[in-house]
């Protein structure tokens, strides 16, 4: 949406200025994201009073008169208006004279080193705990030639790492009778495209991590070794009653495989903790899941009653207290495992791609990502947008601090 908008000669606006319009892209999938997206509407009419505040996102979708009886608003949009941003923003009467003054003053649209590249929306797995379907709609996949064509413009711009993104992106095409094979085809043919030197998944399904989905990952050295797999929980009546679409032994089948023929592959997942019915045990067969397959980073979530799902109409929840303390213990697993994931990259060379460098006390400093989604931090001066190599030195809480040995690429 901001590089839509730059495109249309609309600057991003800086700390000392007011903005003249603020979009605000919400969340829902928890209490916290929904209470999260209220504050941030909020906070930007407070600090914004003379601007245009934008709302959007999954919030805009669930609760949109919620949001328009919030003092100071002036446009509630939903998530497909996101395709067509500028349009959309241009017929909402309060912004309309703006972007008609703006739209004569074309710039070249901004890029990133590493940026997303949007292929599907929507879903339909209907799991007891998720709103998704509800805010994203059903599965609706984004043309592939398009596709491809927003790729090269975003590598010609300067693009080296393209991170897939989707609601369910494993399922890319079956909405249009497709399957597994659509996106091989799509992988392929982003390897094609000169100048692109990463591509990432942002997240995939167990079950689609097929042997040829994993066999191409394996053989293609501008694939990432990093790959997201949502867990959700460990044990099967969990998962049953969560409506996921595996059940345990088929998601340890398909996981396991992958690092058995991706060397350096870094695992990550989402878990869920306290969701209703879930006992000491339950919660125990998820730790053992974590402490075998040893995901690099975990993303962990007390379960949050979401109205108009099957899982808020459940009995037997479980206690707050109880749920807080499942996710001190599952993050504290999480932490030691990553630590140790972390101290085996100090001492060797790893491949960063620059997306960052800015001055600190007068000292250059580079930042960037690893293959395996780890960040580093390096002394350097205009890298931005090269393929470093670097020796790891010291873990820091967020990533490693490191040293600039070679250029890889540029």
């Amino acid at each position: 949406m901001a590089e839509d908008l730059a495109a249309q000669g609309i600057e991003p606006a800086v700390a000392t200025e007011p903005a003249d319009v603020v979009v605000i892209n919400t969340c829902t999938v928890t209490r916290e994201a929904t209470k999260a997206s209220r504050m941030a509407i909020r906070r930007a009419v407070k600090t914004n009073p003379e601007a245009k505040i934008v709302v959007i996102g999954c919030y805009a979708v669930s609760n949109p008169d919620e949001i328009k009886a919030i003092d100071g608003v002036d446009v509630v949009l939903g998530n497909d208006e996101k395709e067509q941003f500028v349009e959309a923003l241009g017929q909402a009467a309060p912004v309309r004279p703006l972007l008609q003054i703006r739209t004569a003053k074309r710039r070249r649209a901004p890029y990133r080193v590493r940026a997303n590249l949007k292929v599907q929306t929507g879903c339909d797995e209907r799991c007891t705990f998720c709103i998704i379907p509800k805010t994203r709609g059903p599965l609706r996949s984004l043309d592939e030639d398009a596709l491809i064509d927003e790729a090269r413009a975003k590598v010609a711009a300067g693009t080296r790492e393209l991170v897939l993104t989707g609601v369910h992106l494993g399922k890319y095409r079956y909405d249009r009778g497709g399957d597994e094979r659509d996106l091989l085809r799509l992988f392929e043919r982003l390897m094609a495209i000169e100048g692109l030197w990463r591509v990432r998944l942002s997240s995939i399904l167990s079950r689609h991590l097929t042997e040829e989905v994993v066999s191409f990952i394996a053989s293609e050295p501008r694939m990432c070794r990093y790959l997201h797999v949502p867990l959700q929980s460990g044990d099967d009546g969990v998962l049953r009653g969560m409506h996921r679409p595996y059940d345990i032994a088929e998601y340890l089948d398909s996981v396991r495989r992958a690092p058995r023929s991706i060397e350096g592959l870094a695992l990550a997942t989402d878990i869920i903790v306290g969701f209703p019915g879930e006992t000491e045990d339950a919660f125990e067969a998820t730790m053992n899941v974590v402490r075998e397959l040893r995901y690099a980073k975990l993303h962990v979530f007390r379960y949050s009653m979401r109205p108009d799902t099957a899982a808020a109409r459940m009995s037997a929840e479980v206690a707050a207290d109880v749920k807080r303390d499942r996710s001190k213990r599952l993050i504290a697993l999480g932490n030691e495992i990553r630590a140790r994931f972390l101290e085996d990259h100090v001492g060797r060379p790893l491949e960063v791609l620059v997306e960052d460098e800015r001055v600190v006390d007068g000292v250059s400093i580079c930042s960037g990502q690893t293959g395996d989604y780890v960040r580093v931090w390096f002394e350097g001066e205009s890298l931005l947008g090269s393929l470093v190599s670097v020796q790891g030195q010291r873990v820091r809480a967020d990533g490693l601090e490191g040293r600039r040995t070679s250029m890889v690429g540029r």
